[in-house]
């Protein structure tokens, strides 16, 4: 096989990091590469200095453009599991008052400095995604502050928005400064019934922002939009999105469809709950208040530190509420697929945090 002789140094967006394994991240692409420590060592020694590297494989990394002007970003976490995605809530402020929200709406607003030390300390943990929500994130007077800090660092930046205050201006800034927008679209008829606004100002504002930046779609199942999903999987396509991200609403039984019948659709569309091997849901992700105060997730109140020191806060979450499917109280044959889905769906319905999650019973049940 033909070598070249090549001077070559990183992207720097491509991210070099040892977790329970040695992984490159293209935070550009949301892409996660396996390494073995060859590998792993090859991309470290990349300072511009002249490398032989096979041909082939050189054409492949420039394709999912590892290549740039910058030195490695190499960062190891030495506990496990992982501390990779941080989900900030900026503010409990929003311009929409959605029958299947968890945050009690009120105007709380997270301060720069707080913001700061969060996203210094996140990168220095070796973080890959960034993720900032509400409420609705757009409605905080420093959001464009917030995320020029974040843009700093290479890692990943997504902002959850449910897409009312973007206009050509705003999508114009979001795509300098974020990687990713998540808007969420929760059915035709059913998303102005659970969120109060017609779905077609939505569709526009994915429209608007698509030619600029990535743009994913999160949907929540409910009784209002259930019949409506086979027509939202034809839109959704059409509008050529990222990524459609199910889910199912932790809330009030009266939007919540039955399980049974839900977990056939959504079968077609697939839902995520991201574990590493052997433990629950939620592995790698810590979240924040905008207080800056640190737990496992948006739906779970009790706080384990704060970002001013998040390596201890992780330390005492992993301890706290990192578990391991050993742990849990169901037992099927799907455990080890299913990973336990939502812990705090589990806790809602069956008042036992380590009991049975119904939605992905149901959703096991009917394979």
């Amino acid at each position: 096989m033909r070598k070249l002789r090549k001077r070559l140094k990183l992207s720097k967006r491509l991210l070099l990091r040892r977790f329970e394994k040695a992984y490159a991240y293209n935070a550009k692409t949301d892409s996660l590469y396996e390494l073995d420590e060859e590998a792993l060592n090859f991309f470290i020694s990349l300072d511009g200095k002249e490398v032989e590297i096979e041909e082939e494989l050189y054409e492949y990394l420039r394709r999912e453009g590892f290549f740039g002007n910058s030195l490695p970003d190499f960062k190891e976490q030495k506990e496990f599991p992982s501390l990779r995605y941080l989900l900030v809530h900026v503010t409990y402020n929003c311009n929409l008052k959605c029958e299947h929200c968890y945050v009690e709406k009120r105007d709380v607003f997270m301060d720069q400095e707080v913001f700061e030390s969060l996203a210094r300390n996140f990168y220095e943990m070796g973080g890959l995604k960034l993720i900032v929500t509400g409420g609705e994130p757009l409605t905080h007077p420093k959001i464009f502050d917030f995320l020029r800090i974040a843009r700093k660092y290479p890692y990943r930046i997504v902002l959850l928005t449910n897409g009312l205050l973007i206009d050509e201006r705003t999508a114009r800034e979001l795509s300098k400064l974020v990687d990713e927008v998540q808007i969420s679209l929760d059915g035709l008829n059913g998303h102005k019934m659970l969120r109060g606004v017609d779905y077609r100002v939505v569709v526009e504002k994915i429209k608007l922002l698509r030619e600029l930046v990535d743009v994913s779609v999160a949907t929540m199942i409910t009784k209002y939009n259930l019949e409506e999903l086979e027509r939202m999987k034809d839109l959704v396509e059409s509008l050529k999105v990222k990524s459609w991200n199910i889910d199912f609403p932790s809330c009030s039984e009266e939007i919540v469809p039955d399980f049974d019948k839900a977990s056939l659709i959504s079968l077609g569309f697939g839902e995520a709950h991201e574990a590493a091997e052997g433990y629950l849901c939620g592995t790698h992700l810590a979240s924040v208040t905008p207080k800056g105060e640190v737990t496992k997730c948006g739906f779970f109140e009790d706080t384990v530190g704060d970002v001013f020191d998040l390596e201890d806060a992780w330390r005492e979450l992993r301890r706290k509420y990192i578990w391991s499917l050993s742990e849990l109280k169901c037992k099927c044959d799907f455990v080890r697929e299913c990973k336990g889905g939502c812990r705090y769906r589990a806790l809602h319905y069956s008042g036992d945090i380590f009991g049975e999650d119904p939605v992905m019973c149901a959703i096991f049940k009917a394979r």
